[in-house]
């Protein structure tokens, strides 16, 4: 599930960003999944891009509490749990588009809304307030 500046921009605010963040269960199965899928990309840790590509194994990526990913296409950070909300599998999503023609599923407004209030950078205050605005406006509308 994406989360975070990308399903911020997905629900309609302005301001843009230059990394993906999604919500998953860091499963045996997902992880290698995203590991084939990102392996032509050159996938290596934020923390440590001096190690090379990731060598890791499966079951020991699965042990992380996020995956903080560098790759050839941008940034990845991939969230076992979302504070102040929870675990991947209990947060509430939509399905929007996110790239033309191409729709996922992405965090919900009100928790996205919470989360960006949570975490309080200046630069999550703002988009927080873009999303109450877009709130507001969809609850007039109705």
């Amino acid at each position: 599930m994406v989360i975070g500046g990308v399903a911020a921009y997905a629900h309609g605010a302005a301001t843009l960003t230059v990394d993906l963040d999604v919500a998953a269960q860091l499963t045996p199965d997902n992880v290698e999944r995203l590991m084939v899928a990102l392996r032509p990309y050159h996938p290596k840790h934020v923390t440590r891009p001096d190690l090379g590509v990731i060598q890791e194994s499966i079951e020991r990526l699965c042990e992380f509490r996020m995956l903080l990913i560098a790759t050839d296409l941008g940034r990845l950070d991939v969230l076992r749990e979302v504070q102040p909300l929870g675990p991947a599998e209990s947060l509430r999503s939509v399905e929007l588009e996110v790239v033309e023609g191409r729709r996922c599923q992405v965090l919900d407004l009100d928790q996205l809304i919470e989360v960006k209030a949570f975490v309080g950078r200046p630069k999550d205050r703002i988009v927080e307030q873009e999303l109450r605005a877009i709130r507001e406006r969809r609850r007039s509308a109705v």
